[in-house]
């Protein structure tokens, strides 16, 4: 029975993860903070291997900050609406999803990101379970190529 109960939790936090993902931040009128900043910057020019690599070498910290602010709304929505997750560690990169294609063309056509959340969840009488979700969708192109 308490194992049923943990993968009934389970299944809901993977439901709540992907809701707040596919949500812009500031788009669910009764809770502003809720959903995922990167619908905020989808068309800004966010450089993904800087994006990736949390540094702007030469550039400004946008990249840096976009990520931060990106992880940050995910961990604020799941403290609000699932605070039973515990120790939340959220990875979030972006990168060309048509390497064959980028290296014939030097055209990157689309990007993969992929938003990875890791926790315990806890049921608050003891029992702990490692937690994993990972959501993976492809985006159109966020930023210009540089030549330096």
């Amino acid at each position: 029975m308490l194992e049923r109960d943990i993968d009934d939790r389970v299944r809901m936090l993977d439901n709540l993860i992907e809701l707040i993902v596919f949500t812009p931040r500031g788009s669910f009128i009764a809770d502003p903070d809720f959903g995922f900043e990167y619908w905020n910057h989808e068309y800004s020019n966010i450089h993904y291997i800087e994006f990736n690599n949390d540094h702007s070498g030469g550039m400004s910290s946008y990249n840096e900050v976009t990520k931060k602010q990106c992880e940050e709304s995910i961990r604020q929505s799941l403290q609000t609406y699932h605070p039973q997750l515990k120790n939340v560690n959220i990875s979030i990169t972006l990168d060309s999803a048509d390497t064959e294609l980028q290296f014939r063309r030097k055209v990157r056509s689309k990007y993969s990101l992929r938003v990875t959340v890791e926790g315990i969840i806890s049921d608050g009488l003891g029992t702990n379970r490692d937690y994993r979700k990972d959501v993976v969708f492809l985006v159109e192109p966020t930023a210009k190529r540089y030549r330096f």
